[in-house]
């Protein structure tokens, strides 16, 4: 399927709790709005025309319908907000100004895909399951596990202590609590 918003983006980088009645909370982050909607970023990506509640800080709580998906984003349109949606629209524009030009997310710590990803978490109450990272940083690690696990979690990643910063489908975002030392880290990466 074509991306409907092929021209006339507005970049808007904005962090938001998405929820609906069907679907647990998630996070995602806008990217761009157009005439064509709102663009969002997310680890959860719902179902095309699916009807979803974000809270977007400093826009305000907006009614959306799912108008395109792919992997890792989703395209809405508003449908209903706290206040008339030209007013939404106008306080996203000025939000946009704001931000100015490039505000394009970069990574502190290049990511690299592990040669050996199987991994074994432990939990701070000494439950261990066996995990299989999908990439490594200095900073922190995504990795697959068969359990959930809540932000702000204490783990052990191998021999390495980490929090769950995030969660998505069938895993979580792992962040260290020491940053690993520059010569383990890479694809060769020991936790």
């Amino acid at each position: 399927m074509d991306d409907p918003l092929n021209g006339n983006q507005t970049p808007l980088i904005l962090p938001a709790l998405c929820w609906s009645r069907y679907r647990p909370d998630f996070y995602a982050v806008t990217t761009d709005l157009s005439v064509a909607g709102l663009r969002f970023r997310s680890a959860s990506v719902p179902s095309l025309g699916e009807t979803l509640t974000c809270s977007i800080r400093h826009a305000g709580t907006l009614e959306v319908l799912v108008v395109h998906r792919t992997k890792t984003a989703f395209v809405t349109r508003v449908t209903r907000a706290e206040v008339a949606i030209p007013v939404i629209v106008r306080r996203l524009l000025d939000l946009a100004e704001d931000q100015g030009c490039d505000l394009a997310p970069r990574r502190v710590h290049p990511r690299f895909v592990p040669d050996r990803p199987d991994i074994l978490v432990t939990t701070a109450s000494g439950v261990q399951v066996p995990g299989r990272l999908i990439n490594v940083s200095a900073s922190g690690a995504a990795l697959q596990v068969d359990i959930r696990l809540e932000p702000g979690t204490r783990i052990t990643l191998g021999r390495t202590p980490a929090t769950v910063a995030r969660c998505f489908e069938d895993g979580i975002g792992a962040a260290f609590l020491e940053l690993l030392p520059r010569d383990n880290v890479g694809p060769h990466v020991n936790l």
